[in-house]
């Protein structure tokens, strides 16, 4: 019976054992190894974003991707809790989000994740993507510099039918910034000189300001009207050293590329740039009251620059319905208010739209069919003025 016992207690030991062990589906491209647990399909899509991204990457960066010595590899669980446990043993700590593990040999580096929602594992993959492929030509470039293009490239999206990343522009941190700027924020800048320096543990001590600031230097030297700032940003790239530390790269970017340069004429036009700058928000926001003010171009302005930020959001496709209804351009409008319609505008309000659009259109079977839809969907609201406009069309 003993001996029964003792085999019954390996069987469960050794159960146990390969429950808590996963085999990981691997996929490589010409330039990535991706390891995951999550299956294969997960490993090639990863892959191949991987590879659209470094692209993408190149085309800011230009460095020779023929040098790589090894393919960059990544490393994704199926759940944080796993994930925090393969991190305990490999650098004795955990993560709230995707890290890159670096070392010397970049044959044992490695960017590490977990399953989560598409759209947050997709924002980590970009952030932390960029930060292993610079740091596999630069293993110490300057915090700014590294930190700002993580952010800047978060909202890069992947067109998978061309296997492309399309650069998107990120203004989620806009908003914080012009706060700290013009001092709403109750907190000062970095100044530029600290910025150009920073070590870890200095950006950490500053982590809400050394963020959007970090962001809003990469933005301004690529986008400034200015030629001279952005050459500011090719000349430091141009001066990276892929043997020198932190501090020398960063003293080596401030001789070749800053120093040239009045301070104070810099900040002036970096905090202009920063303060001219428009949200998604704040551009509808500008544009809802530009339209309630009849200013159609201006209102028409906004919304067109909204939609090339967030193309996902029905509000700036409902108004420009409007602008064109005004302008009595009707199969426009009728094509912004559909679609509103498809990204969740509210469906009664839409409708009814769609059905004055249709009867000044003189299409007068469609702005029945929308105008009793409407009545349908919101009797108390809308039974009066829909029924009025069913009553002149059918009278």
């Amino acid at each position: 019976m003993r001996k029964i016992a003792f085999f019954i207690l390996l069987a469960v030991v050794a159960m146990s054992a390969s429950a808590q062990t996963s085999t990981f589906a691997e996929y490589s491209t010409e330039h990535y190894r991706v390891l995951s647990e999550i299956g294969e399909d997960h490993a090639r899509e990863t892959a191949e974003k991987l590879e659209a991204l470094l692209q993408l990457y190149v085309d800011f960066f230009h460095f020779d991707v023929e040098e790589l010595p090894v393919r960059l590899r990544a490393r994704f669980f199926t759940s944080q809790d796993r994930y925090d446990t393969y991190l305990q043993r490999v650098i004795d700590t955990t993560r709230d989000d995707f890290v890159y593990l670096h070392y010397t040999d970049l044959a044992k580096s490695e960017l590490v994740g977990f399953q989560q929602d598409p759209e947050e594992f997709d924002i980590s993959l970009k952030h932390q993507g960029f930060i292993q492929f610079l740091r596999a030509f630069v293993p110490n470039p300057p915090l700014w510099m590294r930190e700002g293009f993580a952010v800047y490239f978060e909202e890069v999206e992947f067109d998978s039918e061309l296997g492309i990343a399309v650069y998107r522009e990120n203004l989620s941190w806009l908003e914080t910034l012009q706060s700290i700027v013009d001092g709403s924020a109750g907190v000062q800048p970095i100044v530029l000189s600290e910025m150009l320096r920073m070590n870890v543990e200095e950006a950490r001590a500053t982590i809400d300001v050394f963020y959007p600031q970090a962001w809003g230097m990469v933005s301004f030297l690529l986008n400034s009207p200015n030629r001279d700032h952005n050459r500011i940003l090719w000349d430091s790239i141009s001066a990276l050293e892929p043997d020198a530390s932190l501090s020398e790269n960063s003293d080596t970017i401030y001789d070749e590329a800053f120093r040239w340069f009045e301070e104070q004429l810099l900040i002036d036009a970096f905090v202009s740039y920063v303060g001219e700058r428009r949200s998604f928000r704040t551009l509808v926001q500008d544009g809802i009251e530009q339209y309630a003010e009849t200013d159609l171009p201006s209102a028409e302005a906004s919304f067109v620059t909204a939609l090339k930020l967030r193309e996902d959001n029905f509000i700036p496709y409902y108004y420009m319905g409007l602008i064109n209804y005004d302008r009595q351009n009707y199969s426009l409008a009728d094509f912004y208010y559909k679609e509103a319609l498809a990204l969740g505008s509210e469906e009664a309000l839409t409708k009814y739209a769609l059905g004055v659009n249709a009867y000044a259109d003189n299409r007068f079977d469609d702005a029945v069919a929308y105008l009793e839809e409407t009545i349908e969907l919101s009797p108390g609201e809308y039974e009066d003025k829909a029924g009025q406009l069913l009553e002149r069309i059918q009278g």
